[in-house]
């Protein structure tokens, strides 16, 4: 049976709204009340635990209470009975139950995981009480988590903000147009500005600004090698990590699981090498993804998957702060999107071709700077956050066997969580 998509109704659960511990929001689907009900084997109720079946094979996670009626598609639906909590299992299978999903995979083309697999999962079976003591232990984490990425989306959208205000709406220079002081700013930046536009080939524009093709402004434009240069079978434990459009999902890279290989393949693909400030795009797929590789990131060099290209700026021209939110950007996207394709799979032709010709805005140098030494905190707050979280996930997974073990007792276990919280 097809799945009926309306704009708004039942939320409908996809694989790609399923993260560990985490049902996510962003393209949430909606299916209507009357076809909720003719899918009634796959309706979902807070409590209940749902395991990835394709995409990210073994993801878990418990249905929120802010989901009173939710519906879903390839997953795995497990209704706990009074004996297991539903959150001991999402932290088991996420943290322990890995490798049994791994050996459990079957498929050639598109590997899943199915109801006869999860079925076979064992799991330690302590009293519910200690049960939800140690879940206790381990939400505890995940508050931390939820606060530190709150923390980073607000200060992505004033990032974002502030960029939209400079350079897309020109609030600055309308005001002082006006013989209005530019508001949010102080007077050595608000000097900076000028107080008349001009004409040019993307339209109206602060005076004293230029138009130009990204071929003068980058260092390198590169694209990602062939598909046939990285298979599974070249993956190594360790390495050189590959990027992939599962790290371009906001405009900083998110650098935490990486397939690998080894530093002599990555040598043979070195023009697909990419570095810390370096921007990442995904011409195929997920089109319109990019990410800056920030200036501390977790490994010296990376290599991009077949499905992207990247952009090194020269930096005595432009910054890469601005380039990537740039194209974060609604029109930045839009202008970067005007090439696509939506036969097949979504692709933008001749991507670094394309991407060299595009004009750009470059506002005046000095303003530049000033925009960088207004954002790059925001961005350096981010990455921070980020390892935070990464390392919290990491104590959260390691703590879980030892307290099932009973190597660990719950207040021995309490104290390390504040210590670290």
């Amino acid at each position: 049976m097809a799945t009926q998509y309306v704009p708004e109704g039942i939320p409908f659960l996809r694989s790609l709204n399923v993260e560990p511990l985490r049902v996510k929001t962003a393209d949430m689907k909606f299916i209507s009340a009357d076809f909720h009900e003719r899918l009634k084997k796959s309706a979902l109720a807070p409590g209940d635990v749902v395991i990835v079946r394709t995409g990210k094979p073994g993801a878990c996670v418990v249905i929120p209470d802010w989901l009173p009626v939710a519906n879903c598609s390839d997953v795995v639906i497990v209704r706990c009975g009074q004996n297991l909590s539903p959150h001991f299992l999402a932290y088991y299978v996420n943290a322990i139950a890995q490798d049994h999903v791994s050996a459990h995979l079957v498929g050639a083309v598109q590997q899943h995981f199915n109801v006869g697999a999860a079925r076979k999962i064992k799991i330690p079976l302590p009293p519910i009480g200690v049960q939800e003591q140690i879940t206790a232990v381990l939400r505890a984490f995940d508050q931390r988590i939820d606060v530190l990425e709150d923390q980073n989306k607000a200060l992505e959208a004033i990032a974002r903000a502030i960029f939209k205000s400079w350079f897309v709406d020109f609030d600055p220079v309308r005001a002082k147009a006006e013989g209005r002081e530019p508001e949010g700013m102080d007077n050595a930046t608000a000097a900076l500005f000028p107080s008349e536009f001009s004409d040019s080939r993307l339209g109206i524009i602060p005076r004293g600004w230029s138009v130009r093709k990204i071929e003068e402004l980058a260092d390198k434009v590169g694209m990602g090698p062939f598909g046939s240069s990285i298979k599974v079978e070249t993956f190594v434990p360790t390495g050189v990590p590959i990027i992939s459009g599962n790290h371009l999902r906001t405009f900083l890279l998110e650098d935490s699981t990486h397939n690998f290989i080894t530093e002599d393949h990555a040598q043979r693909l070195v023009k697909a090498n990419v570095f810390a400030d370096d921007i990442v795009f995904t011409h195929a797929g997920n089109i319109g993804n990019v990410s800056l590789i920030p200036e501390s990131p977790r490994y010296p060099a990376y290599v991009i998957s077949q499905r992207q290209f990247f952009m090194r700026c020269n930096l005595s021209e432009i910054t890469p702060r601005y380039v990537v939110l740039y194209f974060t950007s609604d029109f930045g996207r839009h202008r970067l999107l005007a090439n696509a394709s939506s036969v097949g799979v979504p692709s933008i032709a001749r991507p670094v071709t394309y991407l060299r010709s595009l004009e750009l805005l470059v506002p005046a140098r000095r303003i530049l700077e000033r925009f960088d030494d207004l954002v790059g905190p925001l961005f350096r707050s981010i990455e921070r956050n980020r390892k935070h979280i990464d390392t919290l996930r990491e104590i959260r997974d390691t703590l879980l066997p030892r307290l099932i073990s009973g190597k660990l007792r719950v207040p021995e276990a309490e104290k390390m969580a504040e210590a670290v919280i």
